[in-house]
């Protein structure tokens, strides 16, 4: 269920204070920070200092963001042996495409940006929230009164933490009053000089737990950040909050402390009175004031004292789980009785209630995690009374540091909950468990009859097989009609909400030995299993204590071999087949270099393996993403090597500023090229006041011959791949432009479709419009771009208005041929925020962006449409060992498409 220990912070105690306190509780500090710079949205740094005396090991402190709505994610963990010197700072940066621009070096990266109206927090290894500043009052982080967010301009601006006298960071506890924005930024390093830090004092908060009647001394340490020529007295009183010395929580104290000259601490004690039943934990104050000696100055003159009741309170697992991710008695002692241990773990167990005193509320959960560390000495079946405090282990409850009494063995486990079609739910209007899909199961055994695995393993950490991608459903998660989940439906448009597909949730195989640790699983797999639901990084898991394969899917899965009286067209997004020249606005790879000349050739070798092995050798193929005739070139000829098959390249240079453009690969054996030529490629529109070129790749029209029943058939194929709908789904000027794009590519091809239909010389010959349309078989309810150039635009579901439909007769989408849960060429993991009580909440999406066009003569001649696997459904870690494959397999992992075929009746070229 997990891996790591954890221990109750300070916070847990807390909760519901009525006092508003600064709580940063460490000497470090965020002092400096940005969320946007010259870059653009992941150009941003957050600078640490240790205002400490002594050097400060950060190991597992972590990193924290939260948005606008309150939704939180860890950015970055700090790797063990992090340490940062007193008065010395810590970088932090984004790594990720456009990321932090300065000149500073940074010391560690992460790679998920912060938005511009959220917040940070800065946690220590327990967790515990020790510094924190918002950007909106939605924040998690913040305090007092947040900041205002800086806007979305791209430039050198963020906000950095005032100081006091001595030279520390100011926390008076509200942002507002000790944050000033600062243009430009001055990052500093661990590299960059350390601060000359004033003498001060500071006073540490303490934490003691109660177990009993007895009272307890509680000591708060109180310290200088370096030794004074001469004696430093400071006045400490208590003062009350949830606790109080009225009711007997502890003795009041009121005193002067002193620390000796050329010393460095002292301590204050309170006497804190025990208790003899459950209750909740509290926490008063010691402050400081008044010092005198030593030019010192009190940097942090408040301690908390958290006083943890630990008695334990009889409960039943569902009061300790509740109906949310944090449980009702977080923090507390609870004993539990004559519960069933459902599955068992190398570091804990679950248990259930017995199904006679399971509660009746749907939305609470029977079951639980109990966290032993180690091995636990408990068998399934056995019944346990255990003893143990409440945890909330990153959104997972669970139980710590339990006292486990088994009283019975061999018991009849609890009734499992059976997920399939309706359980999980796929509407997010209607959640199984109320507000979440999965909450109320989490603990609980789980059944699961006819599960598909949806992704192959991703990668985690020294798992080189991990996770999975699951619906218990049977089917893909694809992606279906609609306006994107979370996406108001613009006005004027008549489309329901996609619903986001809330019924996805993943399966870690191995963690209770189902199966062996790094074992693959591609896509498509079925499988039944029994396990128990958990959560863990952000997504609710399956951990199956049994999986069977019903059956196992196959990498790579080729195409049929093409009928030997069939002509086979095909198209395949080659995702950036690049060359090793930086001759281009920007480089063809997307990165900050070009592919070697090493790299080019494996590349070429993967695609030869997939153009051959999977597509099986197409007639005609329409490629994307090709950088150079040249770079074709080299794929033609590998190909010949390869197979017994000869390949022209075909290719013309468009207008994209990375170099990538729409070519073909046509086998010369078969097939005899008339004519090639660009479509709309000098047409221009006023982009945001600019004249600029409407299409980035030209469509790309091939007029050729290929053997038929009537002699040699001519043949049209238009290789086309219009803007990516990357802005499509959100607002802003940036999306109204890429939209208006978008509509303007697609309206130019449909104009030049129904001009070839309407010339008489091309009346009965077969046209296919192919290739990455960068748009669904559906209307995303913006613009429909696969419609409008296939003469089906319906002006009701599209915010960008057509009017009359250019293409008559209307070409039909291939792609409806192809049975519905194969529907994929490409897959897209969302970010669906906090839909589930997730942040955020990541799922894996199958979509088909490659579709085929075909006017009413290929349509008459059509015999099918299939999609080569060779890319989509295989775990991360196979992507990348494929490519030291000597076969068919080293075509795994070479693109980001799948490519497809499309075959029409045709007879061999022989019998002419």
């Amino acid at each position: 269920m997990r891996s790591t220990t954890s221990r109750r912070a300070i916070w847990a105690a807390l909760a519901g204070l009525t006092a508003v306190l600064p709580l940063q509780a460490a000497d470090l500090s965020i002092t400096q920070f940005r969320v946007r710079g010259p870059a653009g949205g992941n150009d941003e740094f957050v600078e640490l200092q240790n205002t400490g005396a002594a050097p400060l090991d950060v190991s597992g402190y972590k990193l924290n963001a939260s948005n606008a709505s309150g939704t939180t994610g860890t950015r970055l963990t700090l790797p063990a042996g992090t340490t940062v010197a007193p008065g010395c700072f810590l970088l932090l940066a984004n790594g990720a495409s456009s990321g932090y621009s300065g000149s500073v070096v940074p010391d560690i990266k992460y790679s998920t940006g912060v938005t511009d109206d959220g917040g940070i927090a800065l946690l220590d290894g327990s967790g515990a929230t020790i510094d924190q500043v918002g950007l909106s009052a939605g924040s998690a982080y913040k305090l007092g009164t947040p900041l205002a967010s800086l806007g979305s301009s791209n430039t050198d601006q963020g906000y950095g933490r005032k100081t006091t006298g001595n030279g520390l960071p100011q926390s008076t506890g509200d942002n507002s009053a000790d944050w000033v924005k600062v243009a430009p930024t001055a990052p500093r390093a661990s590299t960059s000089p350390c601060a000359v830090l004033g003498r001060s004092l500071s006073i540490a908060d303490a934490t003691i737990s109660v177990r009993n009647g007895d009272d307890q001394r509680m000591p708060f340490t109180v310290s200088l950040s370096e030794p004074a020529p001469t004696d430093v007295t400071v006045h400490a009183a208590t003062a009350d909050d949830t606790a109080t010395v009225a009711a007997g929580d502890y003795d009041a104290v009121d005193t002067t402390l002193t620390i000796p000259a050329g010393t460095t601490s002292g301590t204050v004690e309170i006497t804190v009175h025990g208790a003899k039943a459950a209750g909740p934990d509290k926490a008063f104050r010691v402050n400081l004031s008044d010092v005198s000696g030593g030019d010192v100055t009190i940097a942090k003159a408040s301690a908390i004292g958290a006083i943890l009741n630990e008695i334990p309170i009889a409960a039943e697992i569902w009061q300790v789980t509740g109906r949310g991710q944090v449980s009702p008695l977080v923090g507390k002692r609870v004993a539990t009785h004559g519960n069933i241990v459902t599955a068992v773990g190398p570091a804990g167990f679950t248990m259930q209630t017995p199904d006679n005193r399971a509660d009746d509320d749907r939305l609470t959960s029977n079951g639980i995690y109990v966290f032993t560390s180690k091995a636990p000495g408990v068998k399934t079946g056995d019944v346990v009374d255990v003893e143990a405090t409440v945890d909330n282990y990153f959104n997972l409850p669970e139980l710590k540091n339990a006292d486990i009494t088994t009283t019975m063995h061999g018991a009849r486990l609890p009734k499992a909950v059976t997920f399939g079609n309706n359980v999980p739910s796929s509407d997010p209007n209607a959640l199984s468990c109320g507000e979440t899909n999965f909450q109320c199961y989490v603990g609980m055994r789980v059944t699961i009859d006819n599960g598909m695995i949806t992704t192959g393993n991703l990668r985690f950490s020294n798992e080189p097989f991990a996770e999975v991608y699951v619906t218990a459903n049977g089917k893909r998660s694809l992606r279906e009609p609609g306006v994107r989940y979370t996406v108001p439906v613009p006005d004027g448009v008549n489309l329901p909400n996609w619903s986001g597909n809330p019924q996805v949730f993943k399966m870690n195989t191995a963690d209770f030995g189902a199966v062996a640790p790094d074992t693959p699983f591609n896509a498509g797999t079925t499988f039944r299993a029994e396990g128990v639901m958990s959560y863990a990084f952000g997504m609710y898991t399956f951990i199956p204590t049994k999986v069977d394969i019903k059956k196992a899917a196959t990498l790579p899965r080729a195409v049929d071999s093409r009928p030997f009286y069939a002509v086979r067209v095909g198209g395949l997004n080659t995702e950036r087949f690049c060359d090793t020249n930086f001759n281009t606005t920007f480089t063809c790879s997307g990165g900050d270099t070009e592919p070697t000349a090493d790299e080019v050739k494996l590349k070429t070798q993967r695609l030869s393996a997939y153009i051959g092995g999977v597509l099986k050798l197409p007639d005609i193929l329409s490629v994307e993403e090709v950088k150079s005739l040249q770079v074709l070139q080299g794929l033609a000829k590998q190909l010949g090597d390869d197979y017994p098959a000869q390949y022209e390249a075909i290719l013309q240079p468009g207008h994209d500023p990375s170099g990538i453009n729409v070519g073909f690969l046509v086998r010369t054996d078969r097939v005899r090229v008339l004519d090639v030529r660009q479509l709309g490629a000098d047409e221009t529109w006023q982009d945001q006041g600019q004249t600029a070129f409407i299409h980035d790749h030209p469509p790309l029209l091939l007029t050729a011959e290929v053997p038929s029943i009537v002699g040699r058939m001519r043949i049209n194929v238009i290789a086309v791949h219009p803007k990516a709908r990357q802005n499509v789904d959100k607002t802003g000027t940036t999306a109204d432009r890429d939209r208006q794009k978008r509509f303007l590519q697609a309206k130019s091809l449909a104009t030049q479709v129904q001009a070839i239909q309407t010339d008489r010389k091309n009346r009965l010959a077969p046209l296919l419009v192919v290739g990455d349309f960068n748009a669904y078989q559906f209307s995303d309810g913006f613009t429909d771009v696969v419609g409008l150039i296939s003469g089906r635009y319906d002006d009701s579901q599209n915010l960008l208005k057509l009017g009359t439909n250019l293409v008559k007769p209307a070409l039909w989408n291939a792609v409806n041929s192809v049975p519905p849960d194969d529907r994929y060429s490409f897959l897209f993991t969302e970010n669906f925020g906090n839909i589930q009580g997730q942040s955020p909440r990541q799922v894996p999406t199958h979509q088909v962006l490659d579709h085929a066009l075909l006017n009413t003569v290929a349509q008459g001649l059509f015999l099918q449409m299939k999609y080569g696997r060779g890319n989509l459904d295989a775990p991360v870690q196979t992507l990348d060992d494929s490519a030291s494959a000597t076969d068919v397999h080293k075509a795994i992992g070479s693109s980001d498409h799948d490519g497809f075929v499309v075959d029409l009746i045709a007879l061999p070229l022989s019998l002419f």
